[in-house]
């Protein structure tokens, strides 16, 4: 067994397939994920990666993340985050309340922000459930489906969605860099 540190190449992807705590880079080499120590599987062809400290991957206080709203409610918005800005792969839960979406009143969440809708927020806390907020400019909607028909909706000039489906208007707390705008 021999220590390896993450990035280190370990063994070309011909000799061994990563069986844990290593992954393949696109030079073709099978590299640590983690600080560890680490074992080979000869019979197998397998490398493993046993890592000397269990830490949880964790988002801190302002990253920003992506997520898909899975339910909403009047006051409450539930969102599964699938990545971090710096595109690191996440499972965790958000929770972004009717007060984190704009400044000034809002009446209810769906007007706003939807079941479906994927959203570019703030994290506000360092424990799962992770408080969001979208209250930015550059947070908030940037992707979403129709409510009526399920198409795509694409942002007009003037601000507001449109599907392009079924030609109804909707309304979204819609951040900057919109994924589909109308040309």
């Amino acid at each position: 067994m021999s220590l390896v540190t993450p990035g280190e190449p370990i063994a070309v992807e011909e000799e061994a397939l990563p069986a844990g705590g290593a992954y393949i880079s696109r030079d073709g080499y099978v590299r640590s994920m983690v600080t560890g120590l680490l074992q080979f599987d000869k019979y197998r062809k397998q490398v493993l990666v046993k890592p000397l400290v269990r830490r949880e991957l964790t988002l801190k206080p302002n990253s920003v993340i992506e997520g898909v709203v899975t339910n909403a409610s009047e006051d409450v918005a539930m969102v599964k985050i699938y990545a971090s800005e710096n595109n690191m792969r996440f499972n965790a839960i958000g929770i972004l309340h009717v007060s984190q979406v704009m400044d000034g009143y809002v009446s209810a969440m769906y007007d706003y922000i939807k079941p479906g809708d994927v959203v570019k927020a703030k994290v506000l806390n360092s424990t799962p459930p992770y408080l969001l907020s979208v209250k930015e400019p550059l947070m908030g909607v940037i992707a979403a489906q129709c409510s009526h028909c399920g198409s795509t909706l694409h942002l007009h000039p003037s601000g507001y969605l449109v599907c392009r489906n079924c030609g109804r208007q909707e309304k979204r707390k819609i951040a900057v860099g919109y994924l589909y705008v109308l040309r």
